[in-house]
């Protein structure tokens, strides 16, 4: 804290009241040219009196004077060291005065991060305004002339200035995604540009991309590639959702880096992603990356969730298409679904293709939904996706036939799948009109009454020859509503009309389940 020696001759007039002596006394006070002549006299806790002047005056005693949060002077009033303006130190923080920007207090961490900032002659400058406490309740923050210093209990007090805090300023400041900062603003260690940390992520700057946020998995891969030192460079993008709202991704100076929730994040770069492009990104026959890139013989290639890119200097960048691993069709046609993960409740759906060059995506890859116990062992007790490959032999709806060349039901309320396990109908359509089943109606399923995501349907053909009572029952690829289905898939009315009427019989289609 800075200090300095009382000054020697206060004017006191006026008797003591409750223990503090108080005198006004008039002066002119060119030197600092502040905004009142007026100057009081205060009980130091460190002995004798200390004077508060002018502007300082006004807003020691507009917060509350010796009472208040700042308590009693240590200093008489002091100029600047800069010849600026002038300061009062007192008990609970400080004061500090200038013509531009008037007398505002400072006090706690935050006064210490200023402090260390070098105070008014840093890159600082004076405060701008008081402490004030934050909107969301969680910390206080001073603004200052050259920028603010933000403080939480976990975060504690941190200093965000020019184009980066302007950036976060863009994101809601700390009701944001980014939260609190969680350092100073910190040159990059190439001394390229200069970065702040946020509790949700950081906002890196540099002269020749501006100022742009990195958050989440997508940071993480940047990261792991050696931040901005590495082949990607800086950020020239914030982070934005990809258009056909299922990823997100950063563009870096050397490339990107593409997140869904399907791949992960993985970095895109050179003549691959340059390939990549062309077929039209995230929304092509190729969809995301799943892998980094890695070396093949004479180049590199990266593999997408519908295929892989090779580039080499013999062959420039050449696309092949090849269904995920482990996929074994016995026909033409399979439609493969993939989760991230066991519990996942949503999924990639991609309908494949088999022609002269290999297996090519035909419809997809889309986002699909899947039982909300996730994927795995399927019963007629859980809510599980079933893991395995499954025929698609036929097709219902309540509406009717999208095109399709599998056969096709149009359902009304007489129709059902049965679910019942007493029931030697047990994993079987059914027709009767409620109430005249001879099965359970109460845990089968009303076909129609199911409503509009059984508009259109295809059966997967799961547990159903032999059906074995209990391993689960009525397992169909249906229209997506918002929520995980209770053991189904499920994907957009578009995507699934487009896969019916792709479906052939003679194809001898399947679908895949199963994580990764």
């Amino acid at each position: 804290m800075r200090t300095s020696a009382v000054r020697a001759s206060a004017v006191r007039r006026g008797a003591a009241r409750a223990g503090v002596v108080l005198a006004v006394v008039t002066a002119v006070l060119c030197s600092l040219g502040l905004s009142s002549a007026s100057a009081a006299a205060y009980p130091s806790p460190s002995g004798g009196t200390r004077d508060v002047r002018g502007a300082v005056l006004d807003r020691y005693l507009a917060l509350g004077g010796p009472a208040g949060r700042l308590g009693g002077p240590l200093t008489d009033e002091l100029a600047t060291p800069n010849g600026r303006g002038a300061y009062n130190h007192f008990a609970g923080g400080s004061i500090y005065w200038s013509p531009p920007t008037g007398a505002h207090m400072v006090v706690g961490a935050v006064r210490d991060r200023w402090g260390a900032w070098g105070w008014e002659n840093g890159r600082l400058g004076f405060p701008v305004t008081d402490e004030v406490a934050t909107p969301n309740g969680r910390g206080a923050y001073n603004g200052f002339e050259g920028g603010s210093v933000y403080w939480s209990p976990p975060t504690g007090a941190h200093v965000v200035v020019g184009a980066i805090r302007d950036r976060w300023a863009a994101w809601g400041w700390e009701n944001g995604r980014l939260g609190f900062p969680v350092t100073d603003e910190v040159a990059t260690p190439n001394g390229r540009g200069a970065y702040n940390g946020f509790e949700g992520g950081s906002v890196y700057w540099s002269p020749d991309t501006g100022a742009h946020m990195v958050v989440g998995a997508v940071r993480d891969r940047w990261a792991a590639l050696g931040w901005e030192n590495g082949r990607l460079g800086f950020p020239v993008t914030d982070e934005v959702g990809t258009p056909n709202g299922r990823g997100a991704y950063t563009a870096f100076q050397g490339g990107a880096v593409y997140w869904s929730p399907g791949s992960g994040a993985h970095a895109v770069v050179g003549a691959i992603r340059d390939r990549w492009g062309t077929l039209g990104w995230e929304n092509g026959s190729l969809g995301f990356p799943t892998s980094e890139e890695y070396a093949v013989p004479g180049g590199q290639a990266q593999d997408f969730q519908g295929g892989r890119i090779t580039s080499t200097w013999a062959t420039g960048a050449v696309v092949t298409t090849g269904l995920p691993a482990g996929v074994v069709p016995p026909g033409s046609q399979v439609v493969t679904v993939r989760a991230p993960s066991a519990g996942s409740t949503t999924a990639t759906l991609t309908a494949w293709q088999l022609g002269a060059t290999g297996w090519t995506p035909v419809v997809g890859p889309v986002a699909a939904r899947v039982g909300s116990g996730g994927i795995g062992a399927a019963s007629e007790s859980s809510t599980r996706t079933p893991a395995g490959t499954f025929g698609l032999s036929e097709a219902f709806g309540r509406a009717g036939n999208p095109g399709t060349a599998l056969p096709y039901r149009v359902v009304d309320r007489n129709d059902w799948w049965v679910s019942d396990v007493g029931s030697g109908r047990y994993n079987t359509y059914a027709r009767c009109a409620p109430g005249t089943c001879d099965f359970s109606e109460a845990v089968s399923e009303n076909l129609y009454g199911a409503g509009s995501v059984y508009d259109e349907a295809v059966v997967i053909d799961y547990n159903r020859w032999p059906a074995v009572r209990g391993a689960g029952s009525a397992f169909f690829l249906h229209i997506a509503n918002s929520s995980p289905t209770a053991g189904c898939v499920s994907t957009d009315r578009g995507s699934l009309e487009a896969v019916l009427r792709w479906l052939r019989p003679d194809a001898r289609p399947v679908i895949s389940i199963a994580v990764g």
